[in-house]
Order: structure tokens, then C-alpha cells, then sequence
């Protein structure tokens, strides 16, 4: 008899042992922040696994329509998840834990005179559930319910359970709050850039009109070039979120961009004067910081500005970027006669020139102008410098 006692005492340690693993592999993986969807799938398969189930599913509450909605679960057909909404009210097993904020332990469902058992449930043959609150910080509304269902009638939900699912609702909870935060800031520099870039859209405009009232050829050339440094600019404000987080460009995205805004301002493009881009598949992939990106679509409008101002036929510009490092080189050539004789004069005393070359200083860009008839220029693109701790 005391044998007996002995094994079921031993396989219950185990099975706390296993949850207590489960919950601590899904704090590690909560902290590494993935996306909402992707935690709460995990939450409710952590969820299964630790009580012995196949059976589990996460319900968000929609105040605006009274409704607790399945937006994550394991076991179910499809068309429940994201689709199946309960009640509220207390007669809801997870009504009941959301008003109440009480764990609900219901083992034998079929005979339940407390709540009534959702159809979804007697479709699924569930036996028995229970339910714990998702909450987050001290005085914020609820998330929803986790909530672990069984078909099994032989065993029963413990206290113990409750304590597991309740911890893992907790972390869950947390890692919540942590997205809700993190989307308000994501809406607050959204809204910043977004604003920068109006301001920066502003100015161009005004630049513009001043160009109207000018008639010195040099005075316009030297307004028409503001205006388009302006543009690049503004560029990379405006496509900010196209890379997998907030402040981080596409730099395939930002330059096909950047060159039909340099085709439209310079009036090219055309089968006389075209402008290219060629891109490899590394430089496709590649994912840059907002300066990084500034310092080289102002590279690149500056050169692809002087190419056009010496070129005749056209200009193609290719970034070739190589490896994962983010290290490759940055071509701009034309297919004319190239600048005149005295160029390295021009180059010396233009203010473009002179601009760019305090970029290439600053972006990590060794430059080089081979000889020959084109105006030419590559540039080697450094790997980008990553902070050191403490830095």
C-alpha cells in the first residue's frame, strides 16, 4: 500500500517539476519579445502540456462587445480560433474569472449546476476545465482568460494546476504589458517622424517657390540642389518603418524610392537619359539604421546629381553589398565623355563635393575616382559599428 502511495507521490513531482520547466522556458522566451500572436500559441501550448491535455485556448476580452474572443489555442477545429466568442456573464466558466478574478475548477462538467458548458466544448467532448485570470499591471483592465479543457473524466484538476496555469498566466500577463507599451511607443515616434517629414515636405515646398522668383542660373542650381538633399531626407523619415522595427529602413525599399524621386526632380529617366538601379540579393536583404541610410541616400543623390550635370547618357547606380556584415561597395557611373579636364578642381571647391566628402567621413565610405572617361566613383561600404556595453 505505501509502495502505491510512493509511486503516485513520485510521478505528482515529476509532473510539478515538468511545469515548473515549462514555465521558466516560457519566461525566456517571452523576454526575447516576440509578437503577440506568436506568445500567446505558445502560452497555450505550455498550457496544454503542463496539465496533460490536448485541449487549451486563450481568450482575449472585447469590452466594446461584452464578448471574451479565442484568439490563440491548441486542439481545436478550424474555425474556432479568432472566430468563437463566450459570455461574460457569471454562468460562463470564464465569465466567472474575469468578473471575478477567481480560478474556476469545473471536473465534471456534464454535471455542472454552476455554469453552462459552451457548445464549442460539447462539440470537442470536454469533461472538464479550468480557468485562470490573464492579468497585467496593478490597475490596468484585464487581458482575457487562459483556460486548459480536458476529454479525460478519471483524473481531476488540482489546486496545483490552478498554481501553474495562474504562473503562466502571469508571465503572460507581463509580457502583455510590455507589447502594450512598446506598440503606444511604437504610435508616439510613428507619429514624430511623420511629423518631421511634413516639416521637411514644407520646406522643399518653399524652396521650390523661391526658385520661381530667381533668375541667377547658379543661385537656382544651388536652390534646386537644397532642394533635393532636403528630399533624401525626408526620404528616410518617410520609410522608417519599412524594415522589421521601428527605425530600421529597407535599403532596397528606401533606394528604389530615392531614385524615381531623383528621376522626377531632375527630369530623367527617360530612354535618352535614363537612371538605374541595380541592387544584389544581399543588398536586397540588407536592413539598416535610419543614419546609416541618410548618410547613403545623401551619397547617392549628390553623385547621381554630379553625373547628370557631366553625363550624357545616362546614369547607372549599383550597390553591391556582400557577406552579412553590411560591408560592399557603392558604384555611380555614367555613360558619357565624363567631367571636364579640370574636374579634381571642380571637385575640390564645389560645395556638393565638399559635402560629400564630410559624409564619407562620418557613413563609413572610403572613396575612390578611377581614371578613365566616365565620371565614376565607388565607394566601400565599412560594416556598420555596433556599441560596445557601456558604450
Amino acid at each position: 500500500m505505501s509502495g502505491e502511495v510512493m509511486i503516485e507521490s513520485g510521478g505528482e513531482l515529476r509532473r510539478r517539476l515538468r511545469q515548473q520547466q515549462l514555465i521558466s522556458a516560457f519566461g525566456r522566451e517571452a523576454l526575447r519579445g516576440p509578437d503577440l500572436e506568436t506568445l500567446l500559441n505558445e502560452a497555450a501550448r505550455v498550457a496544454a502540456e503542463g496539465l496533460g491535455t490536448t485541449l487549451s485556448k486563450v481568450l482575449q476580452h472585447i469590452a466594446g462587445e461584452g464578448a471574451l474572443l479565442i484568439v490563440a489555442g491548441v486542439g481545436w477545429r478550424d474555425g474556432v480560433v479568432g472566430v468563437i466568442k463566450f459570455g461574460t456573464d457569471l454562468a460562463s466558466p470564464a465569465g466567472f474569472a474575469l468578473r471575478t478574478g477567481a480560478p474556476v475548477i469545473s471536473n465534471h462538467l456534464g454535471g455542472e449546476g454552476r455554469f453552462r458548458t459552451p457548445q464549442i466544448m460539447v462539440e470537442h467532448g470536454v469533461r472538464r476545465a479550468v480557468n485562470v485570470l490573464i492579468r497585467g499591471e496593478a490597475g490596468a483592465p484585464p487581458f482575457g482568460v487562459l483556460e486548459v479543457d480536458s476529454q479525460d473524466e478519471e483524473e481531476e484538476f488540482s489546486d496545483s494546476d490552478v498554481d501553474f496555469l495562474q504562473a503562466l498566466a502571469n508571465v503572460m500577463g507581463l509580457a502583455i504589458d510590455r507589447e502594450r507599451d512598446r506598440r503606444d511607443r511604437d504610435l508616439l515616434t510613428r507619429e514624430a517622424h511623420h511629423r518631421v517629414k511634413n516639416s521637411l515636405q514644407i520646406a522643399q515646398t518653399l524652396l521650390r517657390l523661391q526658385l520661381r522668383e530667381v533668375e541667377d542660373p547658379e543661385a537656382r542650381l544651388q536652390l534646386e540642389q537644397a532642394a533635393r538633399r532636403i528630399m533624401t531626407i525626408g526620404a528616410v523619415h518617410e520609410r522608417l518603418f519599412s524594415g522589421p522595427a521601428i527605425g530600421q529602413v529597407s535599403v532596397g525599399t528606401y533606394l528604389r524610392g530615392l531614385i524615381e524621386d531623383l528621376r522626377n526632380s531632375l527630369g530623367v529617366g527617360d530612354s535618352e537619359r535614363p537612371l538605374e538601379l541595380e541592387l544584389t540579393e544581399a543588398s536586397e536583404a540588407e536592413v539598416w539604421d535610419g543614419d546609416r541610410v541618410t548618410t547613403l541616400g545623401l551619397v547617392v543623390t549628390e553623385l547621381v546629381t554630379n553625373a547628370f550635370k557631366y553625363g550624357r547618357d545616362g546614369v547607372v547606380v549599383r550597390l553591391d553589398i556582400g557577406g552579412l556584415d553590411g560591408a560592399g561597395t557603392l558604384a555611380v557611373e555614367d555613360g558619357g565623355e565624363g567631367p571636364p579636364k579640370d574636374y579634381d578642381k571642380v571637385k575640390g571647391r564645389g560645395l556638393g563635393m565638399r559635402i560629400l566628402s564630410t559624409l564619407l567621413r562620418g557613413g563609413g565610405l572610403v572613396a575612390q575616382w578611377p581614371p578613365g572617361e566616365r565620371f565614376r566613383f565607388v565607394a566601400t561600404l565599412a560594416p556598420p559599428q555596433i556599441p560596445t556595453p557601456g558604450q
